[in-house]
């Protein structure tokens, strides 16, 4: 296996989106007007970010030997991402999504995880524990995966000073009742995790603050769970970046949204990429916007940009 900056295990898709006039509702019906398909999946996309800024990076997992594997081998090979400790299982299906995005950029996710789901915590010890203590970020999530061989990556990355970036993708409530894992499961996670990204639901969730403005308040309760750093997206308020140095708000990049699907993806790949540049955390949070805006202005999730045009919105 190559040695890389980032490494990640995570949800690792092909995504299908139709463009549709509007989200269904019930026993609606509608005509979409244009089918795309797409390499994606939350920690893929967010190593794609990282890539694409400058950073060596690979995903370490199972994929199918389907015809989707190959969609998604070929778009880390595109971007320069290290494929030597991905696991191809013969006879088994690589992990899609199919997302309907309306007129208005915003979009519903249905996750069929398949094979990528299916890895242990064992296979994880003697199969990729090696990828991960190379490394210097490992990125992971709560989405898809159960949360077992989750943590015994994040407890590996730990043991050998590799950095944990978590990224809360789904409600906790959620996760627990699809037994995905259980709320001490969760703690746990927290308490290794050194650099967290919740969703919007998981950090109302988590810390009980329900003004969507009041991303201090939210920090603050989130940092006491066990994160070195924190950080939250409030789309068009932008971002908090908070740790125990102080607390840093930015405002969002003004740009033409198409879809918002993976803006998120990009704003976490953006924030490990600043991170791992060490500069301070008011242009890591300056950068993490640019790129989460510019993954906005083109349908897909890997709508991402290079570091070029990040920085020049940030200039601009």
């Amino acid at each position: 296996m190559a040695q890389v900056q980032v490494v990640g295990l995570g949800s690792c898709t092909v995504d299908f989106f139709a463009l549709v006039p509007h989200l269904l509702h019930g026993n609606d019906k509608v005509n979409a007007t244009k089918l795309e398909i797409h390499a994606g999946g939350v920690t893929a996309n967010n190593l794609t970010q990282v890539a694409r800024c400058g950073a060596t990076t690979g995903w370490f997992g199972l994929l199918g030997d389907d015809s989707n594997s190959k969609i998604i081998l070929d778009a880390f090979r595109a971007d320069g991402m290290d494929t030597s400790a991905v696991e191809q299982v013969p006879g088994q299906l690589s992990s899609i999504t199919w997302i309907p995005v309306d007129a208005q950029g915003e979009r519903c996710i249905y996750m069929f995880p398949n094979v990528t789901a299916a890895v242990t915590p064992e296979q994880i010890r003697t199969r990729f524990g090696a990828y991960i203590k190379q490394a210097a970020h490992l990125h992971t999530e709560a989405s898809q995966l159960p949360l077992a061989p989750v943590l015994e990556a994040m407890r590996i990355a730990r043991d050998a000073g590799v950095k944990n970036v978590f990224d809360l993708d789904v409600d906790p409530t959620y996760f627990v009742q699809a037994g995905l894992g259980t709320e001490a499961d969760l703690a746990e996670a927290m308490r290794l995790t050194d650099i967290l990204k919740p969703c919007k639901p998981a950090a109302r969730a988590l810390t009980g603050v329900s003004g969507a403005s009041d991303l201090e308040a939210m920090a603050q309760k989130l940092l006491a769970m066990g994160p070195k750093i924190v950080a939250l997206t409030a789309g068009g308020e932008g971002c908090v970046i908070a740790s125990a140095a102080g607390m840093v708000h930015r405002p969002a990049y003004k740009v033409n949204v198409v879809d918002t699907t993976g803006a998120g993806d990009a704003f976490m790949g953006g924030l490990s990429f600043a991170l791992l540049q060490g500069w301070p955390h008011d242009r890591v949070a300056s950068f993490a916007n640019a790129c989460a805006a510019l993954c906005c202005t083109a349908v897909g999730a890997r709508a991402m940009a290079r570091r070029d045009r990040v920085e020049a919105l940030m200039a601009r």
